[in-house]
């Protein structure tokens, strides 16, 4: 990690400009456009999912944009779709503990999964958002450093808020308990810490983190699908597999995809920090998050097909 100069008073709250106003603006056009275009708008809003997903990293990229002038569509397209991931993945963690074969219904497990989807579909719009207000002149520019105080403050601020969209709700039975499992959370560790020390000399902190964030997130899902397919037909009682070892060997996948998600968030703030963002394609690297995440969804939350259903 490199040795930084304190930034502590260098820098100040900025108005915005007549061109970061507009900017915004085409943000909100972008928003309308796709509650215009979506069949049943009820079905895509949800507060909460638009606090944590949404307005979270809205937040976020317009303190950096304003304290540090990283430009507001850099920080979208960074952000949106790990943070749409991440909550997502709150949400399916909280499903799977508190389903079991009584209460897995259709009704309720469709009504669960597309809540859930929604938090990454607001990421995709902030990710969309970011491209149009995207030049690539900005990856040339230098930014500097943010200072210590910042880091922490808007690490706080990110996960503090993840930590409450676990617990708060007045349906919500989990506790931040219930999002500890020791060995998704000792594979993401592990290759983290593997990572550091095979590449210290080569990559930096952030780098190592973002690359082990991805592999924890694809590996946990393989894990997962595994252990779910060895197991179809193993118990005489059911034609493939029960309800409640469906939800247990699934989740897996979905505390993988919380802990590498969170991994990854915290290296965009860490390369922000060490001054590796621009050595880091964050660009690339979310689509490989969205691939991932997509395989999963399919192969375990897909709905019938339409040949099931004819």
């Amino acid at each position: 990690m490199q040795s930084l100069e304190s930034t502590e008073n260098k820098y100040h709250w900025a108005k915005l400009s007549a061109e970061q106003w507009r900017d915004r603006a085409i943000g909100w056009l972008i928003i309308i456009l796709f509650a215009l275009v979506v069949p049943d708008i009820n079905l895509f809003i949800n507060f909460s999912a638009l606090v944590y997903a949404f307005f979270l990293t809205m937040i976020v990229a317009d303190i950096l944009e304003r304290l540090y002038k990283l430009h507001f569509s850099v920080t979208l397209l960074t952000l949106g779709i790990p943070m749409g991931i991440v909550s997502s993945s709150v949400g399916l963690v909280q499903m799977f503990i508190v389903y079991n074969a009584d209460s897995a219904t259709v009704i309720a497990v469709s009504g669960g999964t597309s809540i859930m989807l929604l938090t990454t579909f607001y990421g995709l719009i902030l990710c969309v958002i970011g491209f149009s207000l995207y030049n690539d002149d900005e990856n040339n520019i230098n930014t500097s450093p943010i200072n210590l105080k910042t880091f922490l403050c808007l690490t706080c601020f990110v996960y503090g808020s993840i930590y409450v969209s676990m617990i708060v709700g007045p349906s919500n039975p989990t506790t931040g308990y219930d999002y500890l499992s020791i060995q998704p959370l000792l594979l993401s560790l592990g290759l983290l810490i593997l990572f550091h020390l095979s590449r210290a000399k080569k990559k930096g902190m952030a780098e190592n983190i973002c690359d082990a964030s991805i592999a924890t997130t694809i590996t946990s899902i393989m894990i997962a699908l595994i252990m779910l397919y060895s197991n179809f037909g193993s118990d005489p009682n059911f034609e493939n597999i029960g309800v409640n070892q469906f939800l247990e060997l699934a989740n897996y996948a979905n505390y993988g995809l919380l802990y590498g998600g969170s991994l990854y968030i915290f290296s965009f703030l860490l390369s922000l920090y060490t001054n590796e963002f621009h050595k880091i394609n964050f660009k690339l690297r979310n689509w490989h998050l969205v691939e991932a995440f997509s395989f999963y969804v399919f192969m375990t939350l897909a709905a019938p097909s339409l040949f099931e259903l004819v």
